[in-house]
């Protein structure tokens, strides 16, 4: 398992967490996805056997809301 830590922007309300979490966890290999809205960190732990960072980085949810690796 490994986990990939992001700074998301343009997140104002809990629907937008459940947008992303919900795109995200629609992908195979996909653990868990922590969203804290008010600090705009996303935690998402995956099987890397199953799914690249790569992938999780161009994931619909992050062009409705950009990310960066921290």
């Amino acid at each position: 398992m490994k986990e990939l830590k992001l700074k998301i922007e343009g997140m104002s309300c809990n629907m937008c967490v459940k947008t992303i979490k919900n795109l995200l966890s629609e992908l195979d290999g996909i653990i868990e996805v922590d969203i804290n809205l008010e600090d705009g960190i996303g935690i998402i732990k995956y099987d890397e056997n199953k799914i690249t960072e790569n992938k999780i980085l161009n994931n619909e949810a992050f062009e409705l809301y950009s990310a960066e690796k921290i």
